[in-house]
């Protein structure tokens, strides 16, 4: 297949990958396919270090993130509890970085352009949220409206961390990012969906999804 065929109409209207925020939900089409949710780079703080620190945050969610085992010796055994060490690292940006930073904060126009390319580098980050679904319309609603259509899981994970980091911030403001799955298998028992689904999942390991 050639690469460029594939990706030289991203930007279309009968493109097959869409990228959806609550301003054009509208557009997102009632078809069969997979789809993820990406945490908008907004300047949540105007410190580099606090905001460095919410969005690894952010993405660091563990439903269980402590564990017991038992390790058995011969005449006995011992009980620990283990706890996950955070999988993003925690890297102090250099003093460079940090001045660099502040004179592009301290500048109107400066600040607005950094901050439309960090919302456009949103798409570069780990997807919060994998899954697969035959109306992505519809999931895309379920998923923020917290009803009860279909399993609402991510909803409600997403929305008690984010609470509990006191960050301002819903299921609406994420941007949804989905590719329509017209394709169909000539084996009607397979689920190209959920096929694709699971690989991206093991490839992306989003910490809102369960494996």
């Amino acid at each position: 297949m050639n690469l460029l065929n594939v990706f030289s109409n991203l930007t279309s209207t009968d493109s097959r990958l869409g990228f959806y925020t609550k301003e054009t939900k509208e557009r997102i089409p009632e078809q069969p396919g997979c789809y993820a949710w990406f945490l908008p780079l907004w300047f949540y703080h105007s410190d580099l270090n606090d905001f460095m620190q919410v969005v690894g945050d952010v993405l660091d969610y563990d439903k269980k993130p402590e564990k017991e085992a038992n390790a058995q010796f011969t005449w006995e055994s011992v009980k620990l509890r283990v706890r996950r060490v955070t999988r993003v690292a925690k890297i102090q940006p250099t003093q460079k970085i940090r001045s660099t930073w502040e004179r592009v904060y301290a500048d109107e126009q400066a600040r607005e352009e950094l901050q439309q390319t960090m919302l456009e580098a949103s798409l570069l980050m780990p997807p919060l949220y994998v899954g697969k679904t035959e109306n992505l319309r519809q999931r895309y609603l379920g998923h923020v409206e917290g009803n009860n259509y279909h399993r609402n899981d991510f909803h409600t994970r997403f929305t008690e961390h984010v609470s509990t980091l006191k960050l301002p911030i819903d299921v609406s403001d994420l941007l949804f990012v989905c590719i329509k799955t017209e394709q169909k298998s000539p084996h009607p028992e397979d689920d190209l969906e959920k096929l694709i689904e699971q690989i991206l999942m093991r490839f992306c390991r989003p910490p809102f999804s369960l494996k």
